[in-house]
């Protein structure tokens, strides 16, 4: 860190006793006494302890800089030490280039299957599936290399996150305290750096969706989740956004399964009254949809999935990019899914 950033800020002084500024700015200024030394010590030794609580590390470095010049010093280098220890710890991830190549490419063969308007079963079968199957191995493969990475720095990444709390909360003194006298926001800044180093990244819409459908999905059967959790992955390994979990749609899903379980037909459109189409029943349910997929036969949501993978509608409705809800429910042997915009 330059030297620069180690120095009082002249405007900051103020802020220290008139005592401190007389004897303790001056190039010519003793050498803290004994007294003062042995409080540096113990105070840098209650700062650096892991298990201090927050405020309790706030209030010992406000006495710590508290003693003048010495003080600040201290705290300067305990900082610019700590953060060069860090850093010394953090590697490079490893290159992934010729991994994220092989996906792009079969990402595009899996798009360009969906954009052709007369797609077959077979081109599904013989190009689409080998396609999937050979992005899941590869994507898996990349996955698992920088997540074995990112373990390897996360008790960096463990430190690194209180400090940057502790220096946050320097930078917004409470009502009662003085601003602190020391440029900690250019330390922050190289933590909040350092940390991203250390973190995975992450594609922050589809981490809040993923994040919000666990908070929906509580309440609903485990194999429904399964499957709208499995297809998000797919999604997301195809390069297509995650889909909210909408529960009306789920509800409309449900319903259309059980009346196909209970009155012995599987099609799109319903004899039952008020619940002819996919669009019928999904504004019973209080929303709207923009597409439905219906399968019966197998016991796991993986069976209707795959099922839907080589059907060309199906398959469609489920990777489509204009998509951004779903809704899925299971009763007997009949799966239904459906989509909105």
């Amino acid at each position: 860190m330059a030297t620069c950033y180690r120095l009082l800020p002249l405007v900051l002084l103020a802020a220290l006793p008139t005592a401190v500024l007389s004897a303790e700015t001056s190039p010519k200024a003793a050498a803290p006494n004994a007294d003062q030394q042995q409080r540096i010590r113990q105070a840098l030794a209650t700062i650096r302890l892991p298990k201090t609580p927050l405020e309790r590390r706030v209030k010992t470095a406000y006495e710590l800089v508290a003693i003048g010049r010495a003080g600040v010093s201290a705290f300067n280098d305990y900082l610019d030490k700590d953060l060069a220890r860090l850093k010394a710890q953090v590697k490079d991830p490893p290159s992934t280039a010729a991994l994220d190549e092989k996906i792009e490419k079969l990402r595009k063969t899996l798009a360009d299957l969906r954009a052709l308007d007369d797609l077959s079963k077979e081109q599904l079968k013989d190009s689409g599936l080998p396609a999937l199957d050979e992005l899941t191995a590869v994507y898996g493969q990349r996955e698992g290399t920088l997540r074995l990475h990112y373990a390897g720095m996360a008790k960096v990444a463990a430190q690194l996150q209180p400090l940057i709390e502790f220096l946050k909360r320097l930078e917004t003194p409470g009502e009662k305290e003085k601003a602190f006298p020391v440029p900690v926001r250019v330390y922050r800044k190289e933590a909040e750096e350092l940390l991203a180093q250390v973190t995975q990244p992450v594609d922050e819409k589809i981490r809040s969706v993923l994040e919000e459908n666990v908070k929906i999905g509580q309440g609903l059967p485990p194999d429904v989740v399964e499957g709208m959790r499995g297809l998000n992955a797919m999604r997301i390994m195809c390069g297509v956004q995650a889909l909210r979990i909408d529960l009306k749609l789920c509800e409309a899903a449900r319903g259309h399964s059980a009346d196909m379980e209970a009155n012995n037909f599987f099609a799109h459109d319903s004899p039952l009254p008020g619940k002819k189409t996919p669009w019928d029943r999904a504004a019973k349910a209080g929303t709207t949809a923009s597409g439905e997929n219906i399968y019966a036969g197998g016991s796991t949501a993986v069976d209707a999935i795959k099922a839907w993978f080589l059907s060309p509608g199906h398959h469609k409705n489920m990777l489509g990019a204009g998509q951004t809800r779903q809704g899925l429910g299971r009763v007997g042997k009949h799966w239904t899914q459906m989509f909105g915009h």
